[in-house]
Formats: structure tokens, sequence, C-alpha cells
């Protein structure tokens, strides 16, 4: 039975390229948000800042939760760990080689494969060889593998990642080799595969190892800062780290388990977004969260965002649960030119924070999609960031003419906003009509620093008939991170042919007492949390598996299998009855809910009254209006076109389009046409 958590002090706080956002419910659920810029020297610093700026009292707070994008980072530049690999013997080369293919893309003659994750010289092999089916073929070395850790010593590696074949069918060589490195050199992290990815393929496993290995050192430094700096001021509750999946975990579980953070920030958004869909009365949403680098969307039927078991960083293939989300390189510093080809492109070069858009005044000299929101009239310049910046309308109009098109900046900042609209469009449709789903029957939920900006024009491409632009939709991450739930995955490899034991009394006993070991690992009382089963199943002969959810719960082999048709038949359009059903390896999901109740603040319904403006859109000039959000109280409308401005975010009303602050203070965009 799960259990319901304390809805008293409770802060989330998420880290940012450019700034650090907070919220923070008091003792009576009442919101309060906090903003300061990050410190990407020292990135804990901007946690402890943020909160000291509020004034926050950390010894009432029950809980901190946290979100950032540290492993993501060192992933991509390579700036983690020094990290040596031991594999089995004969099998060096696995991580280099990778898979055979062009990911998707078989027909571009220049095709580069990712780099891998470690030199060579960084692998080491072991004698030992494991079979399939977990039986000892060759007995493991401890002499001469010492001998290897000694030469990974010397080379001053400060991590070591073990990847042992057929390690998750049989541990026991993986487990010794790790508990002798640990007491003859404790002084090196040690990641081991059956702990990190106990799942079969080599490479996938083996990668995900490297990776834990590469970037757990550092997080694991970065996390134990901030508790310390916590406590130091007062904070004596545990910290919690946001996973990919969506839902938190202690932040002492954070160093060994560092690939779930890869996706921590726009998975909190995502959980959000169901979260103010839910307070609204929506069922079906897709969200859109716009930042400055890239764009971010997920589907949610019924408010449930799917997840899948793998996810692709700088083409490297991490195996861990992750929420199912499209991302492309469309946010407000993609940078505009013209390719090789003549052509105006926009993204997925970024201008980053700095020199970040011309616009800002920071150095930058190249045009972005900021800059053509600026000309076109969509950011009103003296009310940018809620009156914190002024934005150079002249400057980003020179750097669009620079781009040489017919019309000048007006016609080439319409033609980028299309591209990005098309581009973020065409994202949708990959996680809706390509799978099968009409984005027609949904909701946009828009947040993030320009999703509510792009929203409806997005949305009208589409088919979309209404956009839910939540409460201060720029810290939305933040906001997700407070209200999510603690979320644990674990995964159990048993290549099999689905039968009466696939899933029967037995192997629900066997997999309830994994759980009971993880949720006690993880500070979870017995009776505070809710489990679930996944099971990974193919067809004979398919290269990879779906994964189908179901209760605690046996099951027979052909209620099994009809779950697995059903996600068969919405995934690809067919299931096959005469072919065999293959049983993968089995998944288990805790879930202890966050029990927080919050009420977030209502616009005030006053301000400064609407001025008029003029918007370039769609290659026409039209007269609309401009006003502060929270001019708008519960009930009140307006037609389009208008710019709404708030601190955090500005949200674009189309022509055609009304807008209406919803009981709960959210905005709802419908298309009136």
């Amino acid at each position: 039975m799960a259990g319901r958590e304390s809805a008293g002090n409770r802060i989330g706080v998420e880290i940012g390229g450019t700034f650090t956002d907070m919220v923070w419910a008091d003792a009576e659920g009442m919101l309060h948000t906090g903003k300061t810029p990050s410190t990407p020297k020292a990135i804990h610093e901007a946690v402890l800042n943020v909160v000291g700026e509020a004034e926050v009292d950390l010894a009432a707070i029950e809980q901190v939760t946290h979100g950032s994008t540290i492993a993501t980072n060192a992933l991509i530049m390579r700036k983690g760990s020094a990290t040596g690999l031991l594999t089995t013997a004969g099998f060096r080369d696995v991580v280099i080689l990778g898979r055979a293919d062009r990911d998707h893309d078989i027909y571009n003659m220049r095709y580069v494969h990712p780099e891998p994750p470690i030199r060579r010289g960084m692998i080491r092999e072991v004698r030992e060889r494991m079979g399939p089916d977990g039986s000892v073929i060759e007995a493991l070395d401890l002499d001469q593998a010492w001998r290897e850790v000694e030469a990974f010593l010397r080379q001053g590696v400060d991590g070591v990642a073990i990847s042992l074949l057929h390690a998750y069918a049989n541990p026991a060589h993986e487990q010794a080799l790790a508990t002798m490195i640990r007491e003859r050199a404790p002084q090196v992290a040690v990641f081991a595969s059956h702990e990190v990815s106990p799942e079969f393929r080599e490479y996938e496993r083996s990668v995900t190892t490297v990776v834990n290995a590469f970037v757990g050192p550092a997080v694991k430094a970065y996390v134990d800062r901030l508790d310390a700096g916590l406590r130091e001021r007062g904070y004596d509750g545990v910290l919690r780290i946001m996973q990919s999946n969506g839902g938190v975990m202690p932040a002492r579980a954070a160093g060994d388990n560092a690939v779930r953070m890869l996706l921590s920030g726009p998975a909190a958004g995502v959980r959000a977004a169901i979260w103010f869909a839910a307070r609204n009365g929506l069922r079906n949403i897709i969200t859109l969260d716009m930042g400055g680098t890239s764009t971010d969307v997920a589907i949610a039927p019924g408010l449930v965002a799917s997840t899948v078991t793998e996810l692709k960083i700088d083409g490297l293939p991490i195996r861990t649960a992750v929420i199912d989300m499209g991302t492309i390189g469309a946010g407000g510093g993609s940078i505009a030119a013209i390719d090789r080809g003549g052509f105006l492109s926009v993204g997925p070069e970024s201008a980053g924070a700095l020199p970040g858009p011309v616009c800002y005044g920071r150095g930058g000299e190249r045009p972005t999609v900021t800059d053509a929101q600026v000309v076109a009239g969509l950011l009103q310049p003296d009310n940018f960031f809620g009156g914190r910046m002024t934005l150079a309308v002249d400057a980003a109009r020179d750097a669009l003419a620079g781009l040489g098109l017919e019309g000048g900046p007006e016609a080439a900042a319409a033609s980028i906003l299309r591209i990005v609209n098309s581009n973020m469009a065409s994202a949708v449709r990959l996680i809706s009509t390509s799978r099968g789903i009409d984005p027609r029957d949904f909701t946009i939920v828009a947040f993030g620093g320009g999703g509510p900006l792009h929203a409806a024009m997005v949305a009208r491409e589409l088919g979309i008939r209404r956009v839910l632009v939540p409460w201060s939709p720029g810290i939305a991450s933040a906001f997700g991170l407070l209200i999510a739930d603690t979320m644990i995955d674990a995964a159990i490899s048993d290549l099999h042919a689905l039968d009466e034991g696939s899933l029967d009394a037995a192997r629900i006993e066997a997999l309830a007492a994994r759980a009971a070991s993880v949720a006690r690992e993880n500070g979870l009382a017995p009776d505070a949390y809710v489990l679930s089963v996944g099971v990974d199943m193919r067809y004979a002969g398919q290269a990879f598996e779906l994964t189908v959810w179901t209760d605690a719960s046996p099951r027979d082999p052909a209620a099994l299998r009809e779950l697995f048709e059903i996600e068969h038949r919405s995934r690809y359009g067919y299931a096959r009855a005469a072919l065999g059903v293959e049983v993968v390896s089995y998944r288990i999901r805790i879930v202890a809910r966050s029990g927080i109740e919050v009420e977030t603040p209502l616009p005030a319904g006053t301000g400064k009254a609407a001025h008029p403006i003029e918007i370039a859109i769609d290659g026409r000039r039209v007269c609309g209006v401009s006003l502060a959000r929270d001019t708008l109280a519960p009930g009140a409308r307006l037609a389009g076109p208008a710019v709404l401005g708030e601190p955090t975010s500005t949200t674009f009303v189309p022509p055609g389009w009304e807008v209406e602050c919803l009981p709960s203070g959210d905005l709802m965009m419908v298309d009136a046409e």
C-alpha cells in the first residue's frame, strides 16, 4: 500500500545554463519562486545562492529535490573522470566497434561513427568466461585481473568499469572482481555492469557501464558538495535527485546511478505538465518545452508519459529508463544561417547563453530565433525578463538583414519563425502520427522560456485546437521537481519463450523480493510504495522488444501475449498470431507518491493597461495588444493577436485564437476559427 508523505515545506531547484530556478512550497502549500544566475565554475553554489536570496529557512524544509545537467554535460564535453574498463579476454574492442550500422542513416556515405566513450588504451582484458546460460566456461583468474588493475592505477584512473561477457546471466565473476578492487584500491570508484545495467546486449551494457563510471565520480562529488552546503545552512532532510524516468531518487544513490540523471531537467518538465493538465481536467496532452538551445516534446495519453529503456546521448546508447521524448535543436539561441545550397537553415547550432542572441547585447553577432522574435514584435524589448533586461531591436534587425534575404529583416524573421514552427511540428508528428496517434485529439501544454510563444502556431500547423499555458511556465521544470514522486526502476534479463512460468506466482514473488531489496537500498519502507512489473517481449526472430506494464499479480501467457500484441499494433500497426513470442527481460518499478498538495498564486487581475503593438506574422503586419499576463484574472478572455508578458516567459495569441484565464489561473488558448 502506498504511503503519503507530508505536504510541508519543500523546495525544487533546477540548474539551467543561464539561470537557476527554484520553486518553494511553504507549510500551507503556497508557492514562491526564486531565480538567480547559474555558476558554471562551482555549479552547486547557484542552488545555495537561490535559496539564500529567497530567505528560506532550511531548518524548516522537509525535502529538497534537485535536477541538473551535470551528467549530460560531462559526457557530451568528455570532461568526466579518468576511467578504465575491464572486460572478458577477446572482447576488448566491443565499445570501440559498436554496431555495424549507420543508425537509421544507411545511405549517408559520409556517416561518422559515434566517438567511443573511452580510448582503447584504457581497456584491459581479464581471463574468464561465462556462457549465456550463466554457466562458468572459464574460471576468473583474480591474480591476472589484479595485474591489469595495477596497470590502471599507474595510469591514474579515478574509476573502473567492469563489463564481463554474459554477466547479466551470472554476475559472480563481476562480483568477485569488484570486491577485490574495492578492498585493495578503495580510493577508486568501481562500477559493475550487473549493478548498473543487468541486461543482455554486450555493446549497450558495456557503454552504459563505462558512461556511468565516466560521469559517476563527478556527479557524486557535486552532490556531496551540495548536500554538505545545505546541511551547513540547517537542512536536515534527504536531498533527492530527479531521474530521466520522471521520478526522484535519494542523492546518496546518484553517484552509483549517474546515467539515470542524463535527462533530469526535461523529465521534470513533463512531470509538471501532467500535473497542470490534471488540475484543469485534461486527459490527453503533448508537451512542448522550448528553451535556449533545444525543444523537447513528449506525449502523455491519459496523462501517462510512456518510458523507453534506452536513450542516445552524443550517439551513444545508454540503457536506462527514460521518459520517451523527442528533442530538436530549436531554441531561442538557435542560429539562422544560409547553408551551402543557398537555403535558410535554423539550428541546431546555438549561440548559447554567452554570447547569446544579438539582441542581448553580450557580443553575439549571428542572428538567432530570439532576434527573429524581437523583430517580429513577439518579444517586447522594454519588458523582457520582467523588465530586468532591455533588448537591442536595431542590432537584431541588422543581424537579420545580414542574411541577405529578399524583403529585409521582417521577411527574414518570418522565414525563421516558420522554419522553427515547422521543425517543432515535425517533432510532434514523430511522437504521435508516426505511431498511429492523431495529435488533433490532444492539447499542447507549453512551457519553458519559448514554448508559450510558439505553441499556438505549432498547434495550428498540426490541427490541434487547444494550448494550455501553465502558471509560471519558464520554471515548470523546477515545479516538476517539487511535486515528483519517488520512482526507482530495475531490470532483470531472462530470455525464454513465453510460457506458463513467464509471470506466474513464483515469478511475481521473486520480482517482489527484488523490489523490496531495491526499496530498502533507497530508504523506502515496505508499505510506502506501489510495485509495477514490466515484461520485455518480442516475436521470435525480431531484433528488439517492446515493454508491457502490469500490476504485480500473476498473468497467464495468453493474457501477456494479448498485452504485447496490443502494444505491437499500437507501435507498428499489425500483429502476427502465427509467430511465437519471447520474453527478454523483466522490469520492476517502485513508486512512492509524493502526496504534496500545493496551490499556485492566482493572477491579481490588475496591472498596466494593454497597449497597441504591431506584429509581423506570416508575412503580414497586424495590429495587436501587449499586456502583462497577471492582468488577466480568472474568467477573463482576450482575442488575438496579443502578447502576454511575464517574468519567466511570453505567450503569443495569434490572430484567430482566443485566450481564457481558467479558474486555476492557467491560460487556455483556443483556435476560434
